[in-house]
């Protein structure tokens, strides 16, 4: 999956047969009812993509969504035309440090043809590419291109997803039989999730805003087929919720764990403390060097005060040892 070039594909909707069209013969006719056309043109050939911007005669919005960087999903409903840009996954392969990579794909329908923009070679392409040639036997409109392609991403979404619901069962499963810290980690593949339940939430209200009007470019079974791809949607925003929730909760057994740890270690300090405190009772006593301290004069004294505070040390920390303090 290295590259995917700018690409013509001829669909005629009576033999339902498909054949690839060469740009520089591509031909639309607007009377020709039963042909209709998919045409990719990959971003990074400039050449290609001004040769199609003459002979499809691409309005102004298009090709600025085409040619400046907007990372925001958005949606275009003029006269004859539909106009998507849609964040979508670059790649169903998660990265070392399990983050997805992204991009844009502007999608532009008219009652003639579908056309396509991307800078990489995204993995909805090649699921269009390979299975269109099955698809046409069902085709009837140009519409049915863009539903296979929302189809598409959603589906990528979802099997991205499915592989962030293993990860963190894999971290539950880490966090009961180690003491390993992974909350960095943890907490960047929430991150990532809420990434895509951001990016689901922009397709669901694109598919929502199709759906509730009338735009001449979609038909009324596409809208329906559309309306269920918008309750698709729906439930894999429910599903990253539950992802969601469940990674939550390892955080929240992480933070235990670490302020268990250190209620432990503040437990041995205040005992250590505990047991030096009489110690410097004792010691600051006998460093007066009141005269009048018998002590002081006794020939063992020095040992009898060492003794004590020996004994002193030795039953506090029996007795911080049964009470478990230590």
């Amino acid at each position: 999956m290295n590259t995917f070039d700018s690409i013509a594909i001829e669909f005629d909707l009576t033999h339902h047969s498909i054949k690839h069209v060469a740009l520089e013969e591509l031909r639309i006719d607007t009377q020709e009812k039963n042909k209709i056309y998919w045409i990719h043109s990959n971003l990074n050939q400039e050449d290609a993509f001004k040769q199609l911007v003459r002979k499809l005669k691409l309005p102004a919005d298009v090709i600025q969504l085409c040619t400046e960087e907007n990372n925001l999903s958005n949606l275009i409903d003029n006269d004859n035309a539909l106009t998507l840009q849609i964040k979508c996954l670059a790649s169903l392969e998660l990265n070392e440090n399990n983050e997805i990579n992204l991009d844009n794909l502007v999608v532009h329908l008219t009652p003639n043809y579908c056309f396509t923009a991307a800078d990489k070679p995204l993995p909805v392409l090649f699921e269009f590419f390979n299975s269109c040639s099955k698809s046409v036997h069902y085709a009837k409109t140009p519409c049915f291109i863009l539903f296979l392609f929302l189809e598409g991403i959603i589906n990528d979404y979802a099997r991205v997803l499915f592989h962030y619901e293993e990860i963190a069962e894999q971290f539950d499963s880490l966090i009961q039989k180690t003491q390993e810290n992974i909350y960095k980690e943890v907490a960047e593949v929430k991150h990532q999730t809420l990434q895509i339940k951001r990016d689901m939430i922009a397709i669901r209200e694109i598919l929502m805003r199709i759906t509730s009007r009338n735009i001449l470019v979609i038909s009324e079974k596409c809208r329906s087929s559309l309306y269920n791809l918008s309750n698709h949607s729906h439930l894999i925003i429910n599903e990253v919720d539950s992802i969601r929730e469940l990674l939550n909760s390892l955080l929240g057994q992480i933070d235990n764990e670490l302020m268990q740890k250190i209620s432990e270690t503040m437990a041995v300090l205040a005992a250590f403390a505990a047991i030096f405190l009489p110690l410097n009772l004792i010691t600051g006593i006998y460093g007066m060097n009141f005269e009048w301290i018998p002590e002081l004069r006794w020939k063992y004294g020095y040992f009898g005060a060492l003794g004590l505070i020996i004994v002193c040390a030795i039953c506090l920390y029996l007795l911080f040892k049964k009470k478990k303090w230590m």
